[in-house]
């Protein structure tokens, strides 16, 4: 008695709320609503999984609403150009009982409800799916006019949506590639294929997004076999890297985004592959042995790329960020976030910016800081604008938290220094140079061989295995690092009995062949002309072991002497190494 009185009840829930969503439905040719109760009124989007179907594809179309209070039961009309598109079906994956779609003409009205005792759905959720044949090539659109929804208390709410989605259907190539077979998931993570092109030199894969309703974040997958054919379709330029980039199309407010990619492709047997993940938020480009050397599970490896909540940030430095981008990037293996940190293999990442009026006057100080777990902002010398791309770049080496920040910094004592003012203000900003305090620079002392390491790795963003440890350089020391990466990539030998002398002031000459082996390390070598150095009376002071590093940096513009001398033996200041590594700074990411 009970079980039946219970299943009377939910059909008569059912029953009313399919009974008010088709009072309207029936009409198909008026589209008229009653609002019964006024409620706030909130947004809907359409979602197209490819807007370039090829003819005879399927492509899907999902209807995600934002700000939903409680919705047991709903109503859908839209539109859809007939001239290229042929409705299927559709469905949902929030409602538990669906009317059969009504169809008329290019008319669709579209009504699903939840059954029983339950809580109507709220936030952001895929409402419905969809799914039309790309007919006929051309261009069309795909509209959603109006929206009715029940609550579970049978409060009916009427809203004017206007949501379209625009797609152009194309021919079908001669060769569509792999994961272009219909009927098969092409590894997209859902029914439509993923579609594998060649695009300026590099493979292209643009999947099918999902909307996860319960959080808002947009996900798409590759499988093992759409990954290994586009590997090898794709032919490494120049001896390079071979290039694959995964498109993650844009989706009306989303602001979270993960992607899939098999284990195969970061395996140590595997072929290394640049792999290029774009975003509407950023760009991010990692080599496939990024994991090598590293804990990596058997599962696939999902990236994961939001916009940061900073809310928990000091209110300070949530007021120096501003409205400015913030990132967080992540990536997990086997349902487990993995602590990424390679030297070895570093990221670059690319976040779409545009400058204020004020910036683009000071375009040098627009730079990035990485925000670490416990909310400090370390600022990451390689942050910079180009306004080209319209971007804000950078190398990592770790993921994290990474805020775009725009950086006027000084010191009181650089008077005497109006030659190097905007070097060593523009260097400070990126956290490349700093003071001996918050406000003294000391531009006329020396720099020890130490601090110019220290220098040559940040402004280089110099990362590798690091080499033997000098024995004169303690391993708690401020630059221990620096010098034993320089050391590990050769560019660092030290004066011999294995010392490096860390505190001894830096000679010109010996910083100009630290420079010329870094910068031929990094493969921009810097080679001297045949007679580079005959404009300058003190030539021939120069040691034989820097002639060529003097002569090469001096024409490639780094090093321009003064009063037709070199003075290679002389120490080097504070305030000519900051302009010496801001010259340096431009050339290296030119």
């Amino acid at each position: 008695m009970i079980h039946t009185k219970r299943r009377s009840a939910l059909r008569k829930i059912q029953f009313v709320c399919l009974s008010l969503l088709l009072t309207s439905s029936i009409l198909l040719g008026g589209f008229s609503f009653a609002a019964d109760v006024a409620y706030a009124a909130p947004s809907y989007t359409l979602s197209v999984s490819n807007n370039e179907p090829v003819t005879g594809r399927e492509v899907r179309v999902q209807v995600i609403g934002q700000e939903l209070s409680d919705v047991y039961a709903t109503e859908l009309q839209a539109t859809f150009d007939t001239d290229h598109l042929r409705f299927k079906s559709a469905s949902s994956d929030r409602f538990d009982y669906a009317v059969a779609p009504a169809v008329k003409g290019s008319q669709i009205v579209l009504a699903f409800t939840k059954v029983g005792p339950i809580s109507g759905e709220s936030g952001t959720v895929v409402l419905a799916e969809m799914v039309f044949e790309a007919t006929a090539l051309g261009s069309g659109t795909v509209e959603l006019k109006k929206v009715k929804t029940v609550d579970s208390a049978m409060n009916v709410a009427d809203h004017d949506a206007n949501a379209i989605a625009s797609l152009k259907v194309v021919a079908a190539p001669n060769d569509p590639g792999p994961g272009t077979n219909p009927g098969s998931n092409g590894g997209s993570g859902g029914d439509t294929p993923a579609v594998i092109t060649e695009e300026g030199g590099k493979i292209v894969i643009k999947p099918t997004p999902k909307v996860d309703g319960s959080t808002g974040r947009v996900a798409w997958k590759i499988d093992e076999s759409t990954w290994l054919k586009a590997v090898a379709k794709a032919t490494a330029a120049g001896g390079g890297l071979k290039k694959i980039q995964l498109a993650l199309t844009a989706v009306p407010d989303s602001t979270s985004h993960a992607l899939e990619l098999p284990a195969v492709a970061f395996s140590a047997s595997a072929e290394v592959v640049q792999i290029e993940i774009s975003t509407p938020l950023s760009t991010v480009t990692v080599p496939s042995n990024m994991f090598l050397g590293g804990k990596l599970s058997s599962g696939d490896i999902e990236f994961l790329i939001q916009e940061a909540n900073i809310g928990g940030l000091d209110e300070k430095l949530r007021a120096k960020i501003g409205d400015r981008p913030v990132i967080d990037l992540s990536v997990r293996s086997g349902g487990q976030e993995i602590s990424w940190s390679n030297p070895n293999a570093p990221a670059t990442i690319s976040i779409p910016y545009s400058p204020t009026a004020e910036e683009k006057a000071n375009p040098e100080h627009i730079t990035v800081w990485s925000i670490d777990g416990q909310g400090n902002a370390i600022a990451v010398p390689s942050g910079r604008y180009d306004a080209a791309t319209g971007s804000v770049l950078l190398q990592a080496t770790h993921f994290g938290k990474f805020a775009v920040v725009f950086v006027q910094k000084t010191f009181d004592d650089l008077g005497k220094f109006a030659w190097a003012n905007s070097a060593i203000e523009v260097m400070a900003s990126k956290g490349i140079v700093s003071g001996v305090s918050a406000t003294e620079y000391r531009p006329g002392a020396s720099v020890s061989r130490a601090d110019f390491a220290l220098l040559l790795v940040r402004t280089m963003g110099l990362q590798g295995a690091k080499g033997e440890a000098f024995s004169d350089v303690s391993d708690n020391a401020y630059y221990a690092e620096a010098v034993a990466v320089l050391r590990g990539m050769g560019i660092a030998t030290g004066t011999g009995d294995n010392l490096f002398r860390p505190n001894d002031a830096i000679s010109r000459q010996d910083m100009m062949v630290l420079i010329a082996k870094a910068l031929s390390y990094v493969k921009k070598a810097v080679p001297a002309p045949a007679e580079p150095l005959s404009g300058f009376t003190d030539a021939g002071s120069i040691a034989g072991y820097a002639k060529d590093s003097v002569a090469g940096l001096i024409h490639a513009g780094l090093v321009t002497g003064a009063n037709q001398s070199i003075n290679p033996n002389a120490w080097t200041t504070r305030a000519e190494t900051a302009v010496l590594m801001h010259r340096l700074y431009n050339y290296f990411y030119k």
